[in-house]
């Protein structure tokens, strides 16, 4: 199938590469299918389109890569409601925003709200890990940030 989108023109995407999300994103509970553009030259992030809005696709990355201490317990509703009978079924990833002023160095990702896709049922939900002391917003690359200031202070 052809879907268009404002950020890659018209993409070709075999039916079976898309994700079903129930409920939709948080935000988004309208648009239920997506699938993931890579970024060239990049496999650490990836863009996951929405199908149905060309406007709509969120830059994702695998927070371990960056916090490899992220603690992230599924509660049983989640983990019935993805059908999720295995650990290794399970993808996760959190969105991450690049703002204008800042630039890479100002990348966050959202630990408080992840995805959490069964690549096996081609199923995904985004949480929120109520409680678990995640924000919204953490710096990706906060040790270049420091490392960045300790220069400039001598």
């Amino acid at each position: 199938m052809q879907v268009n989108t404002t950020r890659f023109g018209m993409i070709e995407i075999e039916e079976e590469k898309l994700l079903t999300f129930p409920v939709g994103m948080v935000g988004f509970p309208h648009l239920k299918k997506y699938f993931f553009v890579p970024v060239p030259g990049n496999d650490v992030f990836a863009w996951m389109q929405a199908q149905g809005d060309p406007d709509v696709a969120f830059l994702m990355v695998d927070p371990f890569i960056f916090f490899p201490d992220y603690n992230v317990k599924l509660d049983q509703q989640i983990r019935d409601s993805l059908q999720i009978s295995d650990r290794k079924q399970v993808t996760l990833l959190t969105t991450v925003t690049i703002p204008a002023r800042e630039g890479v160095q100002g990348m966050t990702t959202n630990l408080l709200a992840p995805v959490v896709i069964n690549h096996e049922r081609a199923v995904g939900q985004q949480v929120i890990l109520d409680g678990s002391g995640y924000k919204t917003k953490h710096l990706l690359f906060s040790h270049v940030l420091r490392e960045s200031k300790r220069r400039a202070c001598g």
